[in-house]
């Protein structure tokens, strides 16, 4: 961006005083019309020079409207997802992503509004772009379409992608030495949750997979456990809090953990809201960064 750059611009004006007039006020006289003519003209001077030498940010109105608003408005799903935002035994909504958006309120001075309208994670995108929430916290992954229409932060958090095999179904198609060759090539049915960022995942990865879209991970994983579908597709904190909390989980289970595909979590900024978005990456440049197994270790008895 190129700067503003001040050049200096001279005003000439002629006064066209008569004889007569030049005679008949006073030297002191004519001395005050001077100064006041010239202190007026450096004044406009000072006051161009302000208005135009000092680079202002594009947008400066989106930090204003929050502060003079005294709310911050932050958008997650209606469904929890522990450990990042879950009703905890109190009855108060906490988890990382409610941590992270009360400390950017007390950063920002205003108070934290959470919106629970969108009833998935692409339903977020909406909430933002429209400008009906500032920002999007929600265990949300960055992915290029979701990009086409909201601006995303600097991944706050990122994970390993993984696939968690029903053990029976998966001694049918592969032995245990080729279950790594087996998954470059799959072929078989995928659960995935609908209308989420594991759904394009899935097509982009395993063209040849056999995809089984569920409202809900829940209901993905009752379909795994009962044999309907090879397996299912997500991150490995949700691969990990499966096996903690499902009995005999080793012997129904095989989880595979990928190093070459990841899932960047990231925050969302309408679009024309840069000056925010700068704002958000300073503030998480701060912010500690965890691994799935701590934050499932920091959460676990809320």
């Amino acid at each position: 961006m190129e700067r503003n750059v001040i050049r200096p611009r001279f005003l000439f004006i002629g006064f066209i005083l008569s004889k007569e007039f030049l005679m008949k006020v006073s030297h002191k006289a004519a001395a005050g019309l001077l100064m006041a003519f010239f202190f007026a003209l450096a004044s406009a001077t000072f006051a161009m020079a302000q208005d135009s030498g000092e680079e202002r940010p594009a947008n400066r109105h989106d930090m204003e409207e929050i502060i003079s608003r005294g709310e911050l408005r932050v958008a997650i799903t209606a469904v929890d997802q522990a450990p990042f935002y879950f009703v905890d035994k109190s009855g108060n909504l906490a988890g990382y992503d409610i941590d992270l958006a009360h400390k950017m309120a007390d950063e920002l001075g205003v108070k934290l509004v959470i919106s629970r309208e969108a009833a998935t994670f692409n339903d977020l995108v909406p909430l933002v772009s429209s400008g009906k929430a500032d920002l999007a916290i929600s265990k949300l992954s960055r992915t290029l379409t979701r990009s086409k229409f909201v601006k995303f932060s600097t991944p706050y958090m990122t994970f390993r992608q993984g696939i968690l095999f029903n053990r029976l179904q998966l001694a049918k198609v592969a032995s245990e030495d080729s279950v790594n060759q087996f998954v470059r090539n799959y072929i078989g049915t995928m659960g995935v949750i609908a209308k989420s960022s594991y759904a394009n995942y899935a097509k982009e990865n395993f063209p040849n997979a056999t995809l089984m879209e569920y409202p809900t991970w829940e209901a993905a994983i009752d379909a795994l456990t009962r044999g309907e579908v090879l397996s299912v597709y997500r991150d490995e904190l949700e691969l990990k809090k499966v096996l903690s909390s499902v009995p005999n989980s080793a012997l129904l289970f095989k989880p595979i953990y990928f190093r070459d595909l990841t899932d960047p979590l990231a925050i969302a900024i309408k679009s024309s809201n840069t000056q925010l978005l700068f704002w958000v990456n300073i503030f998480l440049e701060s912010q500690p960064k965890m691994t799935a197994d701590q934050i499932l270790e920091k959460y676990a008895n809320k």
